[in-house]
């Protein structure tokens, strides 16, 4: 018997956006049935949501699609989580389904496929995670011009704020993937400013979490530009240790170009740690001057003069972390989220 809410999501239980903005749609209904994608077989219940694992395999998760669509009904809600997957809701819109499609970011900012299409024209909803992404999405997509695009930030579990950094040398902290695809987040002009960081705020760090394909190459471009011991690549970090991260940092730091939304400097801002982003998503996110500072992501003398700011008056950018985390408990918990989406999706309990 389908569930009275039914996801559709290539990932659930990873660290990727894509698996926590599952969990996050997840966790707001009673009784919810989650069909993804790339979830072993072995992973079958998650919190309150029996879940339906394809084990990566396309045709396995289009079968179960089916299967569930089967029992589906007028008072059936369809999420999807991801634009790729809208083809797969088809079948339950067929029985009269509600369809709701969430757009994430990049692949929500290219020319929709047929099938995407035909599905967006049948979804009762769209929602964006950002504005930053609506704009791109109908920059992409003159189609869906007219078409009502509700933005719906996202959210992150409630901790304690960090305790105050200390006085030991200044560090700024990224975390992000390392990956050939996702360049655009801002590792490369990190380091080619870094040695320009160091000299106007001696005994500086680049402290980096992560990993992925572009590791390797990050690392020889460290070494080659004489960097030592003032960047240091963490790799992939448990949470405990991640949080120990943004504890540790003065500031956090991201000039990523083409976010979608942004967890982590929601997650800076909840340790207390003001943020360094590019203009675009994070603007969502960060008050430029108040929480953290906000610079053009391709423009070396903002970022370099942004690191430098935050780095040396200290006193001035604990008070920005301070406000941000302010921010971060009046916006962007886990229950503002379920505040904003259930205002959105009156099925929601």
């Amino acid at each position: 018997m389908t569930a009275p809410v039914v996801v559709l999501t290539p990932n659930l239980c990873g660290r990727d956006g894509i698996s926590r903005l599952a969990r996050l749609v997840a966790g707001t209904f009673a009784e919810v049935e989650v069909l993804a994608l790339h979830e072993p077989r072995s992973v079958t219940q998650f919190g309150r949501a029996a879940v339906h694992s394809a084990d990566g395999r396309p045709a396995a998760f289009v079968a179960a699609s089916l299967r569930a669509a089967m029992s589906a009904g007028p008072r059936t809600t369809v999420i999807v989580t991801h634009l790729h997957l809208a083809p797969a809701a088809l079948a339950f819109t067929a029985r009269g389904a509600s369809l709701t499609t969430i757009l994430c970011g990049v692949e929500a900012w290219e020319p929709v496929t047929r099938l995407q299409r035909a599905a967006l024209d049948r979804a009762a909803r769209l929602i964006a995670i950002s504005n930053f992404t609506r704009v791109g999405f109908r920059k992409a997509n003159t189609h869906f011009d007219r078409r009502a695009v509700d933005v719906c930030h996202l959210g992150v579990e409630r901790l304690p704020a960090a305790d105050p950094a200390d006085d030991g040398p200044p560090s700024a902290l990224i975390v992000g993937r390392m990956s050939q695809d996702e360049r655009y987040k801002g590792h490369d002009p990190l380091l080619e400013i870094w040695r320009d960081v160091v000299s106007a705020v001696p005994g500086a760090s680049l402290r980096i979490v992560g990993d992925g394909d572009d590791r390797a190459r990050l690392e020889q471009k460290a070494a080659s530009l004489g960097l030592g011991d003032r960047v240091v690549f963490l790799g992939r970090l448990d949470d405990d240790l991640l949080q120990r991260e943004y504890a540790r940092c003065t500031a956090f730091v991201m000039p990523s170009r083409d976010e979608g939304f942004g967890f982590v400097f929601v997650e800076a801002m909840r340790a207390a740690r003001a943020c360094l982003g590019g203009r675009g998503a994070a603007a969502e996110i960060i008050r430029d001057g108040v929480t953290g500072v906000l610079v053009a992501p391709d423009d070396r003398a903002q970022l370099l003069e942004g690191i430098v700011r935050l780095l040396r008056d200290r006193e001035a950018t604990a008070a920005m972390g301070v406000s941000g985390r302010a921010r971060f408990l009046d916006a962007f918990t886990e229950e503002r989220f379920r505040d904003r989406f259930t205002a959105l999706m009156p099925v929601a309990s």
